[in-house]
């Protein structure tokens, strides 16, 4: 047994091995061979170089790997006539982006690491107006995967915990895989969460695209406003996939017809731990601090201040202060636990050469921003605001379906100024639309890791079902944030 199962891995090994090196070999030679041919009008031999750089980056992102590519890409764009080491080093890791996605994703990973996130989920599902109302009870299993995930410095943990709380409900009612009922709570626990994931702009992929805008655009995106249009519109989309439950699904939900809260009691967590309740308080206090200056005139000291240290120097003051209290003694934080189980290095790396390449792409001297306003005139030139919102928006889901919205968001922002400006539109509003259009990444595999895992769940779910009702929730979000997304954004920027 032991040698055929050999003898199937040294057959099978050296192809998918070959694919890699051959993605790799084709990344280097955009990487470093592209900026050798003859520039085109109105790129530069600068630009060249540049965008070879970028196509590179895209490329390996997308069929190799995240982490030593972004690496890399530092390395090649040092090399290019665009800039030296030390500033494309100072472009990147010194920017304040990915120094916030650094610490933010250490904040809030101490938060989920201490369990705060199982009190925050036993609390919705606890709510008496389940009792005896599947429909509400879906609405609101959904809504805590939302709220989770927002609060987390990584989806992940937050999805894994409410699929394990959803599964032994289904269980226990006696609903298996193949149910319909099964198949829309699976792909509907997916969809809040990835909702959650763009509902906060400083951490994570939303960080980055967030980033990208104002690094071309030289002007910061007010946090406010994001995140309330990121909540109202979350928590329509969500409702709207309830309604949908009810009135066109219809599932078979007479198993969990008598679903009440003490099948979420049963188990009771222990009182908070001083630790646990000093982390709660600190993820309430950090969102409330860096949304003051929205709320607050800067005139006020306090709020003078908060605004000149920024998100960033608000997240180096919680660090600073939960390492230094210490609880039965030990301290708030073991950073070095956290950071080692929390911080996604991918994602920080992904980031930084983002940032250095967003700002390279737009730069002066390359001729890459004339090119693709000359290339892309035709098709978002002289629109009017709602035609060029919806080629955006139908632009933004499908793309993320197959792409990584990261990365995606970056390449889109300097093409979502560019044009906006030319056809009176608001170039926030529009942006902000676009991030969480771009998280809609649930169809397939190569969308995203959290995609990846829902597909490959089949003990649960079949991808037939990931692709219909994933198809749905694309479908009505693209509607929603069309109809009354863009006017809410525009309303409140």
């Amino acid at each position: 047994m032991n040698k055929t199962i050999s003898a199937s891995v040294a057959q099978t090994a050296p192809p998918n091995n070959t694919l890699y090196y051959i993605h790799c070999v084709i990344g280097l030679l955009f990487m470093f061979g592209f900026g050798s041919l003859a520039p085109f009008e109105p790129i530069t031999p600068v630009g060249m170089q540049v965008l070879g750089v970028f196509i590179g980056l895209i490329y390996l992102w997308s069929f190799v790997s995240i982490l030593w590519p972004s690496l890399l890409g530092i390395v090649a764009l040092s090399i290019t006539e665009y800039a030296s080491l030390k500033e494309v080093l100072m472009s990147s890791f010194g920017d304040t982006v990915p120094v916030l996605v650094l610490f933010a994703m250490i904040l809030f990973g101490a938060i989920q690491h201490a369990g705060v996130t199982q009190y925050i989920s036993r609390w919705f599902l606890t709510r008496k107006m389940i009792n005896g109302r599947p429909v509400i009870f879906s609405f609101i299993f959904i809504y805590t995967a939302y709220v989770l995930a927002a609060l987390s410095a990584n989806i992940l943990p937050a999805l894994l915990l409410m699929w394990s709380i959803l599964y032994n409900v289904l269980k226990d009612v006696g609903y298996k895989k193949g149910d319909k009922y099964t198949a829309i709570m699976v792909v509907g626990t997916m969809f809040g969460a990835i909702s959650g994931q763009a509902a906060k702009p400083f951490t994570g992929s939303a960080l980055m695209i967030v980033g990208s805008f104002e690094k071309v655009t030289k002007t910061q995106l007010d946090y406010l406003p994001y995140m309330v249009f990121g909540f109202v519109m979350c928590s329509l989309g969500i409702v709207i996939y309830s309604l949908l439950i009810k009135f066109v699904f219809r599932p078979d939900m007479s198993k969990i017809a008598n679903i009440n809260t003490e099948r979420f009691e049963q188990d009771k967590l222990p009182p908070m731990t001083l630790q646990q309740k000093i982390l709660f308080g600190c993820l309430f206090g950090y969102l409330i601090l860096i949304l003051l200056p929205s709320i607050l005139p800067k005139t006020i000291g306090v709020i003078a201040f908060i605004d000149k240290i920024g998100p960033v120097g608000v997240v180096l003051f919680f660090i600073v202060g939960l390492c230094s209290i210490k609880v039965d003694n030990k301290p708030v934080i073991d950073f070095k636990e956290i950071i080692g189980r929390y911080v996604t290095w991918d994602v920080y790396f992904l980031v930084c050469m983002a940032m250095v390449i967003s700002g390279a792409l737009t730069g002066e001297g390359t001729g890459i921003k004339e090119f693709t306003i000359q290339a892309l005139n035709p098709l978002l030139g002289d629109r009017s605001p709602i035609v060029f919102a919806t080629i955006l928006l139908l632009f933004s889901m499908t793309i993320t379906n197959i792409a990584n919205n990261g990365v995606m968001g970056v390449l889109l922002m300097p093409i979502i100024y560019t044009f906006a400006s030319q056809n009176g539109a608001n170039p926030v509003a529009i942006t902000t639309a676009v991030i969480f259009a771009l998280h809609m990444a649930i169809l397939t595999p190569a969308a995203s890791p959290y995609a990846a895992i829902l597909i490959g769940n089949k003990e649960w779910v079949d991808p037939k079902d990931v692709l219909k009702y994933g198809g749905i929730i694309v479908i009505s979000s693209f509607f929603l944030y069309l109809l009354i997304g863009m006017p809410l954004a525009n309303l409140i920027y």
